[in-house]
Parts: structure tokens; C-alpha cells; sequence
């Protein structure tokens, strides 16, 4: 959205022979010794670092103001309240008098601890003024220039330095050199304000503010100081995870997103490996072993589902943790100042599993005849793999099932349970049936046994304990003919095999220990954190100090990214530089976070066409220099090989796909192997579309796919029109006029009927230059 004209402004800059002058607000900390190093325009805080805030209401005309704490404030201090401005006079301990309505504000009623705010700065300009009662030293020699500048591709916001050339005058007695950088004022890494003043206006509030930054370097010589200026950031020097565990040091993890964990299997009452599929995990650190418990730090507050979970490579699966009692561990614990899920530190875990292949043998003479034997390792148990047999004396076959997935750690304990029927089919003979097992076919136990005759039928369900893994399971059945020579036909029904299985952790595998507990919940509302743009903004509000007002567009912005395909799970265990992750949950999440030139936060992303609307339409008389380029070839993207779902506990994704603009592929005869992006997403786990949607909000792909899917404009030109120019700013949609006679060129032969989004402006007195990319 533009920036907001004065009313004033507005009216001034439709006037002929406007005079631009711009007016320079040096922020600085006043150096009192109590103070916590804050100033400019900053919130006043107290000795000890907590909020100073009014100790009393006030009328509109009291000069004697009680605050929590005088002692961090020095006479000459300006501070606001509210929007009303005052001059400190005098200060007794923690009563401040005051003048009332400084700098051409309006003195006003305030309630009790309302904040109250530095209002502290050296004025500077082009030339000499005074605004608000402030006199501006006309003594910055230079013609300035903002240059600030959106990169689509990378959702990344950009303000280029600032360089100001100013006279060593005569300040206070010395040399403006000195009153920078050794006296009792401190301006480095203070904040700095820069307005656009028209026509000489005297009241700040009709001039239009186009930069806020902040002071990094100064240098001069004998008659010259220069000053450069930086976009201020917040997030600058900053790294997350910020908190830390007590006694034994180790940072808390930040978690983002939902996450969801496995149900319970426990020794006792064990699932399926099949039953376990949530990897909607995250890891959690191993904080300290104390007696037979080991605790990992998961939170920065009590969770649900902050169960423990192993994470099995071999079997692939996480699995949860038993504990002492074979209960599962549902919420956090408090422990050393943070909250923790504990775990046995042999990290017991149960499951059932299945064999998968087998292999049949049998004493000569036996006739074997098998069908539906994939029914075995079904979760059914009411079908069965069935062997035939058909022999004239006594035989025996073996059955060997093998291929069992075997799991990382060592073996605690096993059950084995089979379900099995026989069935005499035909013949007179009075036969015995026996069953037994093996783990290594050498020495065989007794599972069960029974003797029948023609349509007699034996079911059974065995259990056995067993004391080591079962890679391998042989299987005997024999049958003994008692008397007589007719021929014994009968089947063998395996309806099921499984195996119930304990294991426990080696000491090289504690720290592979996951919870599905949800990440953090948002600092402006409390609400659950599920998407990209929630997380960001979150980050700034707790880690950067931003404010919990919500960025200008984040309406919109929440709108078309509060859908499923553009979830998140991202956590961080180690330290990791905040201004890499917001600008990685920029482009994955495809929105631009930017400070407007007012220092107002502001989010950007492209709407769908039908949405759009300019918010300023140019005719040839607004401009000059036009020029007209397509997007350089290079910038084409065509096809993409997205990689997502990061896996919680390895270096690898769980999902891919390919996503493709047939169209553009064809149209711009690109080679099956040309044009084409690995993409990895850490944090968005939506998934992509496989070609480009309508609304490009749709999901990742179809919004990159709308900028550079195909080949679009770029326009670049001079504002010379300042009645429809100095209110823009990288991010505003804007459009040329399509009616005939009103352009002096069409573009490429097309209309000019799109829409186009500034990418890049660059600011001086009197001019404005901008480029614009089509995005409709």
C-alpha cells in the first residue's frame, strides 16, 4: 500500500516550482549512566531494564509528572506521552517538570503507566528551517538518494545505505565532529528519520516521512563529517534459539507448527510397525541422565503429546518410549527451568511385526500343495496361507518364514503367537498331529499336538517367549499313520503370525528421541501457529522486539496463506541466524516482509489478477525515459523438482514432486533437460501443485509459477509528475494507462491493459525513478 500523503503535502505537490527540502532527525541516547542504552524515539525504560511508565493521570495543563523511575532521565530530555511532546526542565528523584505541549503538539489528558517515550534528536537538513519550533542546520552539502528495491525470485526487501555529507559547523560550542561520536550524546546505532519538506512547511506533521533508519559510521576530516545510514532491522545480530536450560546448559528448542505423535504401544499391549506412520515429529534434545531416567527438553511450556518417541532406522518408524510402569508419558514435566519429557534410559519400546517371505520343505514322498500363502502376513486372521499334504506314511514339511525387519538397539524381550487350524480331510486312518518351532532349525520345541481321524479339525492359538530376535522362524508339522495303509490327506491353516518384540537403547542411541507436541503459540494472540506467515511473524515479535500490531496487508496475506498448502514445521535445536530463517520463510511461504519509509512493518505478495487494483495509473505526461524490457531469459522457470516434508530425524524428505508450465515449455522450446529447479523446503510441508493453478496463492508452485513461469515485462522509468509520485514505494501496484493516445509507445506490440508491481525505487529531492515487473 502507498505511503499516506499529508493532507498539506498532497495539495503542495500540485503546485508549480515546488521547493524540496529534506529535514534530518538524528536519534541519540542522552548518556545518563542509570539508563539501559535505549534513546531516539524508543520506549523510556527503568534502571533495572522494566517499563517507565507515567506514576500518575495527568490534566492537560500539570508540568510536575510523576514516573516509575527520574533517575535514567537528564534535563533537556524531550520525551512523548501519547502524542503530546515534553520539554524535562527540572527532575526531583522521580518527578519530572515539564513544558507541556513541546514541538508544536497538543497538550492532552493521560491515564496512569501509560508508556511514555523518548522524543530525542539532533536536526539537520539541506538547507536551513525550522519545523515545529526545531531549528534544522542546513549543512548536508550532498543530494541524497534512497534506493529501495524487492527481489520477487527470493521474497527478499531491500534499502540501500545512505551516505550524507555534512559541514563540521559549530555546535554547542564545538565541532559537530565531536558532539557525534565522543560526547555525552551517543548516536551510533540510533536511530535517524529523514522528511521530504515541501514548499518550507513548518509543521512536521505536513511533511511526508521517507526513510527511518540508523546511524553506522562516521567519519571526517577537518571540514567535513560524512554519515552513513542503514534501513533499520531488528532483526540484525540475532540468533535463535534465544532461551536456555538452567544447570546444564543447553538451548531450548523453537518449534513451529503442528505436529502430530504416534499412539501408544506398550509391552503388554504392542501395535503394528503399519500402525505407527506419523513422522509429524521433532526431535528433542538430551538434557541430563539422573537415576534410571533420562529427561529431554522439549518446551518452553507444558505440552500435551509431549510423549517420547524413538526413532528406529532400521525398522524406519519412530516408536513410542515406554516408561517405568509400561504407561505411556502424555504431558511435559517441569525440570531445570523448562519443561521436559522423561523416558527409562533404556528407552524401552514395543511393537509387533510380521516375517514376510517363506520357504517350504518336506521329507520325500510328501506331496505339498500350497495356495494363498501371501495370507499369512496379513492383519486378517480370518484367511489363512494353506499347505496341502497327501502321503501314505509318516512325513513331516517345514516351513521357514524369514525377511522379519529388524530393529536398531538390543533385544529385551519376545513373544511369538501363531494361529493355526488342521483339518482331516479323507482316509480311515487314526493320525497325530504335531506342531513345533525352531529359531535356528536344529532343536525344535513342542507347540502343539493332537490325534483325529477322517473330518476331525484341530484350531489353534500359540504363544512362546523367546530370548533373542527372531531373524528366522521354522515351523514343523508332522503326522504319524497308527494303523492300516490308506493314504492321510489333510491341510495345515496358518492364519496369522506375528511377533510381539521389546527392545531397548544401546548408549549410543539416547539422543534419538522425537515428540509430536505442537510447536509455540503466537505472541499477539495466543493462537495455534500452523502456517508460514504466522511463524515470521511470530519470530519478529519474539525474538526481534517488534511491536504486536499487526503488519499493514497481513489481512490478505493471512487470507491466502491460511490454507493447508502452506503449513509449517520447522524447529531449530542450535543456534542458527534469525535474519537467514525469516527471509527462508519468506521464500518458501512467498511473501516480502519490508520496513516502509515511515518504519511501519508491511507484508507483500502478488494477488490473484482479479484482485488487483493500482493504486496509481500513469499517462505519458507523468513520465520520462520510459524504457521497456522482458525478464531476462534466465529468470524463466519452467519446471521444478520440489522436495518437501523435511524428515524429522535424517537428512532427507519424505515427499517430492514435479511440477511443470507445459505451455511455457513448449512455447520458448525448452529441452527436456533445460530449465529445470531442485527445490528443498525445510519448513512449508503443503503440497505443491503439479502445474501452475489460476490463483497463484494457491500453493508454493503455482506462486512462483505466476512471476516466472513465463516471460513478462519490466518497465522502467522517471515520476516527473510529483502529484502522482511521491507517495509510491517498492511493492504498489500500479498500471499504465490503456486508452489510446494516452502512452506514447505499446509494449512490444501488446496493450497495456497489466498490472505491475515496483520493484525497485530510488528517491532524491525533486525526482523519483522506479521499475515495475507485470505480475497480472
Amino acid at each position: 500500500m502507498s505511503l499516506t500523503l499529508p493532507s498539506a503535502y498532497s495539495s503542495a505537490s500540485k503546485q508549480g516550482n515546488i521547493q524540496e527540502n529534506w529535514i534530518v532527525q538524528l536519534g541519540f541516547f542522552n548518556g545518563d549512566a542509570q539508563g539501559s542504552g535505549e534513546g531516539g524515539w524508543d520506549a523510556t525504560l527503568q534502571a533495572d531494564g522494566t517499563a517507565n511508565l507515567l506514576n500518575e493521570a495527568l490534566d492537560n495543563s500539570e508540568t510536575g509528572v510523576d514516573v516509575d523511575d527520574g533517575t535514567v532521565f537528564q534535563v533537556g530530555d524531550f520525551i512523548k506521552v501519547d502524542s503530546e511532546i515534553m520539554k524535562i526542565l527540572s527532575i526531583s528523584t522521580h518527578t519530572l517538570t515539564v513544558e507541556r505541549d513541546a514541538m508544536n503538539t497538543t497538550a492532552a489528558t493521560h491515564n496512569n503507566n501509560t508508556a511514555i517515550y523518548w522524543n530525542n534528536f539532533t536536526p539537520i537538513s539541506l538547507a536551513d528551517t525550522t519545523v515545529d519550533s526545531v531549528f534544522y542546520h542546513g549543512v548536508i552539502t550532498n543530494t541524497p538518494s534512497i534506493r529501495a528495491s524487492i527481489d520477487l525470485a527470493k521474497s527478499t526487501a531491500k534499502t540501500g545505505n545512505i551516505s550524507l555529507s555534512v559541514i563540521n559547523f559549530q555546535f554547542k560550542g564545538d565541532d559537530f565532529s565531536a558532539e557525534l561520536f565522543l560526547g555525552t550524546r551517543k548516536y551510533i546505532n540510533r536511530n535517524v528519520k529523514i522528511y521530504s519538506q515541501l514548499n518550507g512547511d513548518s509543521t512536521l506533521s505536513n511533511c511526508l516521512q521517507v526513510y527511518q533508519g540508523r546511524l553506522i559510521d562516521i567519519s571526517h576530516d577537518d571540514s567535513t563529517i560524512k554519515l552513513t545510514l542503514t534501513e533499520q532491522r531488528p532483526w540484525d545480530f540475532i540468533s535463535i534459539p534465544q532461551e536456555k536450560t538452567t544447570g546444564v546448559i543447553i538451548h531450548v528448542p523453537v518449534d513451529y507448527g503442528g505436529f502430530t505423535p504416534n499412539n501408544n504401544t506398550y509391552w503388554g499391549s504392542p501395535l503394528y510397525l503399519s500402525e505407527l506412520s506419523q513422522t509429524e515429529l521433532r526431535p528433542c534434545p538430551l538434557l541430563f541422565s539422573q537415576d534410571i531416567f533420562n529427561y529431554y527438553v522439549a518446551d518452553t511450556s507444558a505440552k500435551t503429546d509431549s510423549r517420547a518417541e524413538y526413532w528406529d532406522k532400521s525398522l524406519g518408524y519412530f516408536i513410542p518410549i515406554n516408561d517405568s510402569d509400561n504407561t505411556a508419558i502424555t504431558t511435559s514435566i517441569a525440570k531445570n527451568s523448562q519443561f521436559v519429557t522423561k523416558t527409562l534410559k533404556e528407552l524401552k519400546r514395543s511393537f509387533k511385526t510380521r516375517p514376510s517371505s517363506h520357504a517350504i520343505t518336506a521329507t520325500s514322498g510328501a506331496t505339498i500343495l500350497t495356495d494363498d500363502l501371501d495370507e499369512i502376513y496379513d492383519t486378517d486372521t480370518s484367511t489363512a496361507g494353506t499347505f496341502e499334504s497327501d502321503a501314505s506314511a509318516d512325513r513331516h514339511i517345514i516351513v521357514e518364514f524369514y525377511d522379519t525387519p529388524s530393529p536398531d538397539g538390543d533385544f529385551s524381550q519376545g513373544t511369538i503367537y501363531l494361529k493355526s487350524m488342521w483339518d482331516w480331510a479323507s482316509g480311515n486312518n487314526q493320525s497325530k498331529i504335531k506342531i513345533s518351532y525352531s529359531l535356528d532349525n536344529s532343536s525344535y520345541s513342542t507347540l502343539w499336538q493332537q490325534t483325529g481321524t477322517s473330518g476331525d479339525r484341530a484350531v489353534t492359538t500359540d504363544n512362546f517367549s523367546v530370548t533373542e530376535f527372531p531373524e528366522k522362524l521354522y515351523i514343523k508339522v508332522e503326522w504319524d499313520i497308527f494303523s492300516g495303509g490308506d493314504d492321510l490327506d489333510g491341510k495345515l491353516y496358518i492364519h496369522d503370525i506375528y511377533y510381539s518384540i521389546e527392545q531397548k537403547a544401546r548408549d549410543d542411541q539416547t539422543n534419538n528421541v522425537y515428540i509430536g507436541a505442537d510447536g509455540l503459540v503466537n505472541s499477539w494472540d495466543g493462537g495455534a501457529i500452523e502456517h508460514g506467515h504466522e511463524a515470521h511473524r511470530d519470530m519478529l515479535i519474539r525474538f526481534a522486539g517488534y511491536t504486536t500490531t499487526a503488519p499493514e496487508n497481513w489481512s490478505a496475506l493471512h487470507t491466502d496463506r491460511h490454507i493447508n498448502t502452506w503449513k509449517i514445521r520447522w524447529w531449530a535445536l542450535e543456534p542458527v541466524e534469525l535474519k537467514k530463517v525469516l527471509e527462508q520463510l519468506q521464500y518458501e511461504f512467498g511473501f516480502i516482509f519490508k520496513f516502509r519509509a515511515d518504519g511501519t512493518g508491511s507484508v507483500i505478495h502478488v494477488l490473484q489478477t482479479s484482485e488487483l487494483s493500482a493504486a496509481q495509473t500513469f499517462k505519458k505526461e507523468d513520465i520520462a525515459n520510459l524504457k521497456i524490457n522482458n525478464m531476462p531469459f534466465s529468470q524463466l522457470l519452467t519446471k521444478m523438482e520440489i522436495n518437501y516434508e523435511k524428515h524429522p530425524a535424517e537428512n532427507r524428505y519424505l515427499s517430492s514432486v514435479t511440477s511443470t508450465n507445459s505451455t511455457a515449455r513448449t512455447d520458448w522450446d525448452i529441452q527436456t533437460k533445460e530449465n529445470i529447479s531442485d527445490v528443498n523446503l525445510d519448513m512449508n510441508v503443503g503440497t505443491p501443485n503439479t502445474s501452475g493453478q489460476t490463483d497463484g496463492n494457491a500453493d508454493f508452485y503455482s506462486y512462483y509459477d505466476n512471476l516466472f513461469g513465463d516471460i513478462k515485462k519490466i518497465i522502467s522509468c522517471d515520476i516527473v509528475n510529483p502529484a502522482v509520485s511521491y507517495n509510491l514505494e517498492t511493492g504498489d501496484i500500479i498500471q499504465f494507462s490503456n486508452t489510446a493516445g494516452e502512452m506514447p509507445v505499446e509494449p512490444f506490440g501488446d496493450n497495456w491493459a497489466d498490472y505491475y508491481m515496483i520493484t525497485d525505487l530510488q528517491r532524491s529531492p525533486g525526482k523519483i525513478k522506479i521499475q515495475a515487473r507485470e505480475v497480472g
